[in-house]
């Protein structure tokens, strides 16, 4: 799991413990408030790196976004031209086979049925 991944887990806790902070200032005052923005700076300047990893997690995640879009539109284009390409041939769409094999169903059924009707009539 990234960095960026476990502090978006864990923001709800780390707002909790800015809230915590902001109440021990309450109650133990200027100092440790001080002391506590004191570790916070230092924290921050050992871990920039980390976020400026949260800005270039950020940005693969834009960029992986954008790339699946733009495949999407190129992939329903190729469709679009293929399915033109094969209707100047004469070959039909999946939909167009789908209906004639429907229909030759209904056929075979009809004729099942005029059979049976004439084996009937003829015994």
């Amino acid at each position: 799991m990234s960095k960026s991944d476990e502090i978006k887990r864990n923001s709800n806790k780390i707002w909790l413990a800015g809230l915590g902070a902001y109440a021990l200032m309450e109650e133990e005052g200027k100092e440790e408030f001080e002391r506590l923005v004191e570790k916070g700076q230092v924290f921050e300047k050992e871990n920039n790196s980390r976020g400026q990893q949260l800005v270039a997690d950020s940005k693969l995640d834009e960029l992986k976004n954008r790339a699946n879009q733009t495949m999407d539109r190129i992939e329903r284009a190729f469709d679009l031209r293929v399915s033109s390409a094969l209707g100047r041939l004469g070959i039909s769409r999946k939909s167009d086979l789908d209906l004639l094999h429907d229909k030759i169903d209904r056929l075979a059924a009809a004729m099942e049925q005029i059979a049976e009707e004439l084996d009937k009539a003829g015994h």
